[in-house]
């Protein structure tokens, strides 16, 4: 087989990040709530009461209209930045607030002790891929909503719960942000080992486990499956023992993830085997698919067999690829690629066989 056409990088899966995914319910969903039930409450409230409560739906209500209208890629800068927003408004209320300055409510108190924990909650799982930011978002929060208080009493306000308002915030907030810190971390941990449970530890591909939950997850309706083997690898570890032939399964890992640059996914199968995974994109048809996957593994085969590995070893890959039909298992089309490289196998070596489409017998060899 020939280079030809590369397949063209798959759609970006951004948009179905947890970060994204839980930024898209924080922005539109809870934020728009909480502007709303800040007019509601408003009404009737003082003059002062209302400019503070206005300014901050204000606040809420821009940053999720943003979120609804800027690209993807501008979501993260833009989840940064509300936290810094929110604590600075919080500071020039706290600071425009005291003896002779804006005097809080009961309105605004209620407010302030109802929103302040409930945010740092919700900034933890804003931020739950970033504990740091998380944290320090938090406690900007805390320490802003704790001065406001202290000031306001500074200028009359007692509640009649407790004479300490300030301090009860400041606790409170703090086991707040304890709290998601001990949650973040041990959804990390969980994260971790699922990742370590997808992962070959020799070479940090995908494994069988990760290949047959991936294939049983939807996706395109047609894909590219290759089977590929490291042609008498045998030899490699009886000549030159084990640790050479792992260094040689590294470097062909490596070179196979360099040549795909991400248009696909890569499993260790077991021993030197190994499986690429390609998707097809909307619109592409059998023909299409056929031409760029052949295409892109021959490149893998080849680019292997001009690699010089570890103490100047050379290997040769044989491959056999096949093209799975709409809404077939890809065990099926598992079988016929496997099928396929046996044929290449017993071919010669150092090549790559297509398999015939599903339903159609083998050419002889």
């Amino acid at each position: 087989m020939t280079s030809g056409g590369r397949l063209p990088d798959p759609p970006s899966d951004a948009r179905h990040s947890l970060p994204e995914r839980i930024g898209r319910l924080y922005f539109r969903v809870a934020l728009p709530m909480v502007a709303a039930s800040l007019l509601v409450g408003a009404v009737g409230a003082t003059p002062a009461s209302q400019r503070v409560i206005g300014g901050l739906a204000v606040l809420s209500l821009l940053t999720a209209a943003l979120h609804l209208l800027l690209p993807i890629r501008l979501h993260d800068p833009l989840r940064r930045l509300f936290p810094l927003l929110t604590i600075a408004f919080v500071t020039v209320v706290a600071g425009l607030s005291g003896p002779g300055g804006l005097r809080g409510d009961a309105l605004l108190l209620s407010i302030v002790l109802l929103l302040g924990p409930g945010t740092v909650l919700a900034w933890t799982l804003l931020f739950m891929d970033d504990a740091r930011i998380g944290r320090l978002t938090g406690l900007g929060l805390t320490a802003s909503a704790t001065l406001l208080l202290w000031r306001w009493q500074q200028s009359g306000l007692q509640p009649t719960l407790t004479g300490n308002t300030p301090l009860l915030m400041l606790v409170v907030c703090l086991t707040v942000v304890l709290y998601g810190a001990a949650f973040t971390d041990i959804n990390r941990r969980y994260a971790d080992g699922e990742r370590q449970r997808r992962r070959d530890p020799l070479t940090g591909l995908l494994n069988r486990r990760a290949f047959d939950e991936d294939s049983r997850a939807s996706g395109p309706d047609r894909w590219a499956l290759a089977v590929l083997d490291i042609d008498h690898f045998k030899r490699v570890n009886d000549t030159h023992g084990h640790t050479a032939g792992d260094r040689v399964l590294r470097g062909v890992a490596d070179v196979i993830l360099d040549v795909l640059a991400g248009r696909g996914q890569v499993y260790r199968w077991g021993g030197e085997e190994f499986a690429v995974l390609l998707p097809g994109l909307p619109g592409s048809d059998h023909t299409d698919l056929t031409v760029q996957a052949a295409a892109l593994i021959e490149d893998i085969r080849a680019e292997v067999a001009r690699r010089a590995f570890t103490g100047g070893q050379r290997v040769t890959l044989s491959a056999g690829l096949s093209l799975s039909a709409a809404g077939e298992p890809l065990q099926a089309a598992f079988e016929r690629a496997d099928s396929a490289l046996r044929r290449a196998k017993t071919s010669g070596r150092d090549r790559v066989v297509l398999a015939p489409p599903p339903g159609r017998p083998p050419a002889p060899p």
